[in-house]
């Protein structure tokens, strides 16, 4: 941008300078927190040539002064109707990307490029079939030597494969020379090929997954199956040529930026190869095609070395969705978004641009360019050959080290080495995430002790069983211990959501006083089958619960004894993947929360105890209709409905909400954090005015409560940005002295905080959703009383406000339910055996669950649950028992009660004597 034809530099357009400040940040990123980055897409609506200066300006801002900065390569315009020959842009791409790699950073070697290039420009191969695949191999070592000295060096040395006569020692030298310089390397060749095509059976390749794609059955042979890519078979498919070049292309670019040991030329390419398009024209215009396929092959690939910007986008195809900016300002806050926090998997793969003319002399703009003229790469402290001795020291070093860990004993513990043991692994956060058993390798911070104690707890409790059960003799009637695992989030990470506040730690409690219920009642009678508990750790937010739910899966599959699985506490995409993959694993699932109705259309393995969200969002609708909750006691005039277009669970509540209650009455605030796991609003999310900051939404629920004091706020959202937005409203609350909240059930995770919402806001009257109440049904329901005496056995030592509102959150009793149904579907499958153990197996529970508990269902601490799937059941209670309280610092108070207690005790209308209401 500083030097060269002032064409090329950037124009100062507002916003430019954010944008090439992302752009910046990106191409210089550390590999070690890169993700995939999507193609930038500078559309021109209005026509001109806005996006052809954007990127004239940033290959010149790459070239520096006197040496490349970063590798990169530009593709000039095409014009219209005269496309170039397929390997054209290939060739032109690779071409500049070699010559263009930076000083000390070495050559680039596209091997696999190079072999499928060979491949697809071999000649028509017209020998016998099973000769073919030998002659594409000779072919593309042919093609090979023409760009490697050793191999062209070898087949001089070997007589060039013929035998020219002469003395005997000619002769013998020929004889040897031949098969020791040619054929050997020629046959090498092939096996290196296939190996750096295919991979293993365990770890495939690239190209064997393409392969599988395209045929349905992995390669055996890279020659064999790529004789369906040599010239004439691709003629008249060039997207699919284009389809496996552009894999081919990636790959080994993502393979050059690794670093190895020995090669400090590799460790100096610490930029993104950036790749530069003048004109994309139309939707069908090479570019645009060529553009498609880097956009899929990098998603397939997950490739992370690569960054395209493309200007001169006349206009866009539908067929690959994109990400829309409203300009380059929110174009650059969307890329450090991305920079900061990566993309995730199922985030589209390009980000569409709108540029037009304009001023080109933005203040801030200019000042910005002005004092980053350039791109900065980082400067490497040694050249390559100090590099190199550096490294040869280092590994002599580590030799001796070595050596002295194997000669000194005790001085070696391999189990210490890996933080992540047994079926656990690192998960996105860097903790360890997985099945574990106990708290075995989850997290070890300040925030997660509560979570920590409770896991051993749980542990212990499976010691106890398997004690007890290991004197046994092998021919005892009585059933042996089944196990069951809980799925949910154990860890946060750096910076992350506290899982005491994300409701594992109330969870986790009820799973754990519900087991000790279970055993005491299955080893004391002989008749009911005791259970272990795994706990698995789905990440911060449920980040990896689907890498978790494979690794479940393939411990169900070695291990029958796995019954099935509890959890799913949150809403989210990730939890659905995850349920997909356990329902086709088949595997029963029992949720311990209440959740987004979404989670009953994932399989039919999973079982809700917890009303849905569209209940709740009624129950809601009807209270907020009926109760007088705002200043003074008055009924509701409007509601500010706060919701999370990125959350499954809010969309679905706040959704059913307004259907219940009036569109014409709520004003919808969209607001997502800016931590948000999955930042993409959801499929067909709800519409509303979107809201950036907490701050903008607290000044706007202020806002409206002055402008009519009998608005009520609805919170959809999480509990962990209720706390955020009532600080922030205690700052501004002269406009706003006092506000209603009538939240859902997820904000009870903020009441067992260590500081209550009315810490942050005094002037606060909080209504919220409660899945059961046990406190209230213990004098009438049996089932809860027995979850109370049960958790004050365990935890009625502990005298703190945490615990006694961890007590009455319904969050724990749910959890003991959703254990308790599953351990009651699990005794009813053994009693169908007959008494024969070994044939309970996941399959006969599933059967159990999906047909219905005998007797009508299970009268449950959170009220009666039948759950069955068979005669339109929908795996869920019709009528659940759902409770409104106001919350107040000490014992809530049950404003509305609706459901089934226990079976012939139904709550069919509430509010006070003589003011009673219907429940919806």
């Amino acid at each position: 941008m500083s030097t060269g034809d002032p064409q090329s530099r950037i124009p100062a357009y507002p916003g430019v300078d954010r944008f090439v400040d992302a752009f910046d940040k990106l191409v210089v990123q550390s590999r070690r927190s890169r993700s995939r980055v999507p193609v930038v897409l500078l559309h021109e609506p209005d026509g001109g040539d806005a996006g052809r200066r954007i990127v004239a300006g940033l290959r010149s801002r790459m070239r520096g002064r006197s040496e490349v900065l970063a590798p990169h390569a530009h593709i000039p315009q095409i014009p219209d109707g005269a496309d170039p020959p397929p390997l054209h842009l290939f060739e032109l791409l690779t071409n500049q990307l070699r010559e263009t790699m930076p000083p000390g950073t070495g050559e680039l070697h596209l091997h696999s490029y190079r072999l499928l290039r060979s491949v697809v420009t071999a000649p028509a191969l017209d020998g016998l079939m099973e000769r073919r695949h030998t002659e594409l191999r000779n072919h593309c070592y042919a093609q090979h030597r023409q760009w490697s000295p050793l191999a062209q060096v070898l087949w001089w040395l070997g007589g060039r494969d013929q035998a020219n006569g002469g003395t005997l020692l000619e002769l013998l030298w020929n004889f040897v020379a031949g098969p020791l310089f040619q054929r050997l390397p020629r046959a090498l060749y092939g096996r290196r090929a296939n190996r750096r095509m295919l991979g293993k059976p365990r770890n495939p390749r690239w190209y064997a997954r393409w392969v599988r794609q395209q045929q349905g059955s992995p390669p055996t042979d890279f020659f064999r199956s790529a004789l369906d890519l040599v010239q004439g078979e691709l003629v008249d498919e060039p997207e699919r040529m284009d389809r496996v070049l552009m894999q081919a292309v990636l790959s080994d670019l993502d393979r050059a930026c690794r670093t190895r040991f020995l090669n400090p030329w590799r460790r100096r390419r610490t930029t993104r190869f950036v790749l530069l398009f003048d004109e994309a024209g139309h939707e069908d215009s090479r570019v645009q095609r060529f553009l498609r396929e880097l956009r899929s092959a990098v998603d397939d690939l997950r490739c992370t070395s690569v960054f395209a910007v493309a200007g001169g986008v006349r206009s866009l195809a539908a067929r690959i969705p994109d990400i829309h900016a409203t300009g380059l300002a929110q174009a650059g806050a969307e890329l450090i978004n991305i920079e900061r926090r990566g993309m995730l998997p199922d985030q589209p793969t390009g980000i569409v641009v709108p540029v037009a003319e304009g001023p080109e002399e933005d203040q801030a703009a200019v000042y910005w360019l002005g004092r980053w003229p350039t791109l900065v790469t980082p400067s490497p402290r040694w050249g390559p050959g100090a590099e190199v001795a550096g490294a040869l020291g280092a590994a002599a070093l580590a030799v001796v080290v070595a050596a002295g860990f194997v000669l000194v004993p005790g001085t070696w513990n391999g189990e210490e080495d890996d933080p992540c043991q047994g079926s656990t692994f690192l998960g996105t956060d860097g903790q360890c995430v997985g099945v574990g058993e106990g708290s075995a390798g989850f997290g070890k911070g300040p925030s997660e002790q509560a979570v920590q104690a409770v896991l051993e707890q749980i542990e212990r409790q499976n010691e106890e069983v398997d004690e007890e059960l290991a004197g046994r003799p092998a021919d005892d009637p009585r059933p042996g211990r089944r196990t069951v695992v809980y799925f949910g989030p154990l860890t946060g990470g750096k910076d992350a959501e506290d899982p005491v506040r994300g409701g594992t730690l109330a969870e986790l409690r009820g799973i754990a006083v519900a087991q000790r219920h279970i055993n005491a009642q299955a080893l004391r009678s002989g008749e009911r089958v005791p259970l272990r508990v795994l706990a698995a750790n789905a990440g911060d937010r449920f980040k990896d619960a689907p890498a978790v739910a494979e690794r479940i899966a393939e411990l169900a599959a070695s291990d029958p004894t796995i019954a099935g699985v509890v959890g799913f506490g949150q809403s989210r995409r990730k939890t659905y993947e995850a349920m997909r993959i356990l329902d086709k694993a088949g595997i029963p699932m029992v949720g311990t929360s209440g959740t987004a109705d979404e989670l009953l259309r994932q399989g039919t393995h999973y079982y809700q105890t917890a009303a849905t969200d569209a209940r709740a969002a009624e129950l809601m609708a009807a209270f907020a209709s009926g109760a007088g909750i705002t200043e003074g006691g008055r009924p509701v005039r409007r509601v500010s409905l706060v919701a999370d277009a990125t959350d499954a669970y809010s969309n679905s509540l706040a959704a059913s909400f307004r259907a219940a209650y009036g569109a014409g009455r709520t004003d919808v605030l969209l607001y997502t954090p800016t931590d948000a796991p999955e930042p993409d609003p959801i499929p067909g999310a709800l519409g509303g005015r979107p809201i950036p900051t907490v701050e903008d939404l607290a000044r706007e629920v202020c806002r409206a409560v002055s402008e009519e004091p009998r608005t009520a706020v609805v919170w959809s959202a999480r509990a962990s940005q209720f706390q955020l937005f009532l600080a922030e409203i205690s700052h501004m609350s002269g406009g706003c002295p006092k506000i209603s909240v009538l939240a859902g059930d997820d904000v009870t995770n903020a009441l067992t905080d260590d500081q209550r919402p009315w810490d942050h806001f005094k002037g606060l009257s909080l209504f919220y959703v409660s899945h059961g109440y046990a406190p209230t049904l213990a004098a009438e329901s049996p089932e809860a009383a027995a979850f109370l005496a049960a958790y004050d056995r365990a935890y009625g030592g502990d005298r703190s406000a945490r615990n006694r509102a961890m007590r009455e959150d319904g969050h724990v009793a749910l959890a003991w339910d959703a254990l308790r149904y599953l351990a009651e579907g699990i005794d009813q499958a053994w009693r169908t055996t007959g008494g024969h153990d070994d044939r309970l197996d996941r399959g006969l529970v599933q059967g159990v669950l999906y047909q219905g508990l005998g007797g009508g269902g299970f009268d449950g601490a959170t009220g009666h649950i039948d759950a069955h799937g068979v005669a339109s059941g929908g795996r869920l209670t019709e009528g659940k028992l759902l409770a409104v309280l106001r919350g107040r610092d000490g014992e809530p108070v049950t404003e509305l009660l609706c459901g089934t207690v226990a079976r012939g005790d139904e709550r069919t209308r509430w509010g006070p004597k003589g003011k009673e209401h219907p429940c919806p």
